[in-house]
């Protein structure tokens, strides 16, 4: 717990003592940003397709027919 309070308290001072960064940003940076945040959402889908399909599987809900 303590630890913990430690580690609010060092968020709370850097943030507050925080100087500006007068960064600049060129035009490919959004397009980056996009395709993270694309690449992670198709890497959510098929991560979440997968996990549904050991779901079905676990069930009994998988429509697999026996060939033989």
């Amino acid at each position: 717990m303590r630890r913990v309070s430690y580690l609010v308290c060092g968020l709370v001072i850097m943030l507050v003592v925080a100087n500006p960064a007068y960064a600049y940003l060129d035009p490919g940076t959004g397009s980056m940003i996009l395709q993270i945040i694309l690449g992670g959402l198709a890497g959510v889908l098929i991560g979440w397709k997968f996990f549904w399909h050991r779901i079905k599987e676990f069930l009994g809900w998988d429509k697999k027919t026996e060939e033989g």
